[in-house]
């Protein structure tokens, strides 16, 4: 760097403390703006990662395997009979961690009392312990153990048809390959609470042999799949997929079973970029503003340097160190209280949006913030280049000054 630049730069980083107390509000407004945007993202992106965490693990699991044309028309006719086969191939696929069969049927539920209807599920209670939570949501009695007359129920059923724990219930289903009438009396071993409406009010959980008795087959309508890592769910190509699609077997991952939640995640980005150009308008006007009120104040000094041969487009260089300076201490301090606020929110979580329904999913966990590194340095690069741009205005304004004009004074 030659002395000239170097003075340049001396009397840019000096002037930038002229007025310490308009630089402390300008750096404070542009730091504040910076780790609220770091704040909202790592906050949008916690959200969505609850969302999706709840959306699996509750119940739907993270993919889902079904014969295909059972998802369309939820016909109980339409089910995989060669379990052998599958369970044989799910054993062998490192990528999966655990994996549920059920059986699924509408049917009515009778008890001494009123009548309902919903969703019977046949389930395996060991297994469907390692891919949803139904197991940890027991409100009342005991989990399945797998004598035939254990049912489940929903604690918002239980109260519609006025049943308590010990008490009985008929099931009623249309058996598959005929459509003939099944009935079979449980008594309620259980009452479970998830803390979604549709699971509490419309589901009943019976042992998987029970769940074939009723609707006379041998085979199961879905496998609920539980991966090592999210990551291949998102990986539409990955090989899993490929060895999980065929003519008997129907794979999907939860992205494609909620197309609305996997939407929204899709926006995250956007949603970020559009909160971000806010706060870049906000930003650049409150520099804008500071810059112009430092320049009138200096005006007879620029006169004055103009007049004994600065150069303007010294000036012009002269106002852009400034605001990068005042750019590079922004960011420095936004990053860390928004690095701060981050690490407080990843580690304690926030409660604000619990018992919240949002796309089929209601929240009942904390949200635990998550950063991005990459969003984390963009977004403070893109601050810090902001605050650049924004003083070119001034800068052009500074540099058009002819000494006789700024020693008046007046702009």
């Amino acid at each position: 760097m030659s002395e000239h630049n170097r003075l340049i730069s001396r009397l840019a980083s000096r002037n930038i403390f002229r007025n310490t107390r308009r630089t402390f509000l300008t750096v404070l407004l542009i730091a504040c703006s910076l780790s609220a945007l770091l704040f909202s993202d790592a906050l949008i992106r916690g959200s969505l990662q609850t969302m999706v965490k709840v959306s699996t693990e509750t119940f739907l699991g993270q993919a889902q395997i079904h014969k295909p044309g059972f998802r369309e028309s939820r016909d109980v006719d339409i089910y995989i009979d060669d379990t052998k086969t599958l369970y044989k191939t799910l054993d062998g696929l490192t990528e999966i961690q655990a994996y549920s069969p059920r059986t699924l049927s509408g049917g009515m539920f009778s008890s001494s009392e009123n009548v309902s209807s919903g969703m019977i599920i046949g389930i395996n209670p060991e297994q469907e312990a390692q891919v949803s939570k139904l197991k940890h949501v027991m409100q009342q009695g005991i989990y399945l153990s797998g004598k035939s007359s254990e049912i489940l129920i929903g604690s918002e059923l239980a109260a519609l048809l006025e049943i308590s724990l010990g008490d009985r219930l008929v099931v009623t289903v249309s058996q598959a390959h005929g459509g003939e009438l099944s009935q079979a009396l449980f008594r309620i071993s259980g009452i479970f609470k998830f803390g979604d409406r549709t699971l509490d009010s419309q589901m009943v959980f019976i042992n998987l042999a029970q769940g074939q008795s009723l609707l006379n087959i041998r085979g199961v309508h879905e496998v609920a799949i539980k991966l090592q890592s999210l990551v291949y769910a998102n990986d539409k190509n990955h090989a899993l997929w490929q060895s999980l699609n065929n003519d008997t077997w129907e794979t999907l991952s939860w992205m494609a079973l909620m197309p609305q939640l996997s939407g929204i995640l899709a926006m995250v980005d956007y949603s970020t970029w559009i909160i971000a150009t806010i706060m870049f308008i906000l930003v650049s006007l409150g520099l804008i503003n500071t810059m112009f009120m430092s320049i009138y104040e200096r005006q007879n000094e620029f006169g004055i340097l103009l007049a004994i041969g600065t150069r303007p487009q010294q000036l012009f260089w002269q106002i852009i160190l400034e605001g990068g300076f005042i750019g590079l201490i922004s960011v420095a301090l936004g990053s860390v209280l928004g690095g701060l606020g981050t690490w407080w929110g990843a580690s304690k979580g926030l409660n604000y949006m619990q018992g919240l329904e949002m796309a089929g999913t209601t929240f009942n966990e904390a949200i635990y913030l998550v950063a991005d590194t990459g969003h984390f340095i963009a977004l403070c690069l893109s601050i810090l280049l902001i605050t650049i741009i924004a003083c070119i205005y001034p800068a052009i304004h500074a540099a058009r000054l002819t000494p006789a004009h700024a020693m008046r004074k007046s702009l």
